[in-house]
């Protein structure tokens, strides 16, 4: 994996856009269901977690489509820096099976 998608859990509105563009990118149709990306409500803790399936290739479409751009594509290395400086509530997004 290239890329690692990072989630600024303050700045997702859960608006869900982003599985909107990417269904739409990548099958031609409105359908969050078949999304690559998929963005879950953590009630008890009152955050959107965003992951990514083991289909997504990166395009990107999620990201620019993003408007509070909650989230973000960065290599490894710039994952691991912001792991390091990380402040509470930006996390890499886990990935989910496909």
């Amino acid at each position: 994996m290239d890329k690692i998608l990072t989630v600024d859990v303050d700045k997702c509105t859960g608006c869900r856009v982003c599985e909107l563009v990417c269904s739409m990118t990548k099958l031609g149709e409105f359908n969050p269901l078949k999304a690559h990306i998929k963005v879950m409500k953590n009630s008890e803790m009152d955050l959107n977690m965003v992951s990514l399936g083991t289909g997504c290739d990166f395009c990107g479409e999620c990201i620019e489509w993003c408007m509070p751009q909650a989230i973000a594509f960065v290599d490894f290395d710039a994952a691991v820096l912001k792991w390091k400086g990380v402040k509470v509530g930006t996390l890499p997004a886990p990935t989910y099976g496909s």
